[in-house]
Parts: C-alpha cells; structure tokens; sequence
C-alpha cells in the first residue's frame, strides 16, 4: 500500500508543480489602474457637466459640432459597448500565443486621450439627441460606467489572456488584451473630455 501511494505521488508531482507556478498575468497592480481610471475619469466628466444647466449643455458652436449633451451620449454609447465586449471576452479562451504579440501597447491605447488627429465616430455609436434634461443624460452615462468599474473589480478573468479582434487594416488595435482595450476607452473618455472644455470655452456659450 505504501508503495503504491509514493508512485502516486511521484507521478502526480509534476502535474501539482505546473499548477503552482502557473500565475496570472493581469496583476492587482493592472486592475487597480483600471480602476483610477474609470473612476476619475468619471469623477472629472461628472464635476464638468453637473454646473452646466440645461442651454448650456444644448450649445453647438456650430452646426456641423456636437454640443456637450450629444459628446456624453456619444461617451455613454461607448460605455454600453465596453461593458458587453468585457463581460463577454472574459469567458473566451485563454490565448497565451498572442501575450507576446501585444506587449508593449499599453501606452498606445493612453496617449489616444491627446492625439491631435481628428477621428470619425462610427454610425453605432452616433449621438442622436435622446437627452433633453441633464439628469438623464449623467445617469445614462452612469448606469455603464458603473457596471463597468464592477466589473473590471469582480472579474475573475485574467484581463491579459482574453482579446478583443478587430480588422486587419486597424494596425496595432487590430489585437489587444482586455485590459489595453479598456485603456483605450478610459483616454476616449479623458478626449472627449477635453472637447467638452473647448466647447464651452467658445465665445458663444451661453452664460
């Protein structure tokens, strides 16, 4: 009996050994950066919009730009769209093959809060003027953003092993872990923030 337990220890060995080194490679460090982030980026949009009344976020420099309610729809859309891409990519396999092909990109997906080229935001995710009143503006962009930050808290997907594919001709978005796409998202909201600003620091915005 003895004997036949120490060879089932011995042949078992292996496989505990494999189980123990195996770590994750989204660490706490990752998803508290996340977290920031979400949450100040949020915090500081809120803090923007809040004082404004009803005219103001209304405004349109110009008929061909969109006013600060129809910038927080667009935001807002963008919210929807990151929390179902997350909430269903973290139950896609693991793909330990492309972790070496999207090293490094991190700081592609931040530096989008301040690239200067101007983008087209795709039919999706249009504003479309849904929101008259301020409160329901800020909740529609809430109700997102706060799934979101649960999310990315409870998770228990390793956020560097789950991917998010996009065409090919998308360059180096074409393929990116969980966490570089809600990167990405977080300096779509620190951009479209700063529009915000640039809107009411027009001559014209009402007082």
């Amino acid at each position: 009996m003895k004997q036949l337990l120490l060879s089932f220890f011995i042949f078992m060995s292996p496989f505990w050994g494999l189980t123990q080194v195996k770590q994750q490679i989204w660490t706490t460090i990752d998803r508290q950066n996340l977290l920031t982030g979400l949450k100040s980026s949020q915090s500081d949009i809120l803090k923007e919009v809040e004082r404004l009344n009803d005219k103001q976020i209304h405004f349109k420099p110009d008929s061909s730009q969109w006013s600060v309610a129809e910038v927080i729809e667009h935001i807002s859309v963008y919210e929807e769209l990151l929390y179902w891409d997350l909430l269903n990519n973290q139950y896609t396999d693991e793909r330990h093959d492309l972790v070496d092909s999207v090293k490094g990109i991190d700081s592609a997906m931040t530096v989008y809060a301040t690239d200067p080229n101007k983008g087209q935001a795709p039919f999706a995710v249009q504003p479309l003027g849904r929101f008259q009143k301020k409160e329901d503006l800020i909740n529609f962009f809430n109700r997102y953003r706060n799934e979101v930050i649960k999310l990315v808290q409870e998770t228990k997907a390793d956020f560097r092993l789950h991917f998010i594919f996009r065409p090919l001709d998308w360059g180096i978005w074409h393929v990116r872990d969980l966490h570089q796409y809600t990167l990405l998202w977080i300096a779509h909201s620190e951009r479209h923030l700063n529009q915000i600003k640039r809107i009411e620091a027009n001559v014209n915005f009402p007082k």
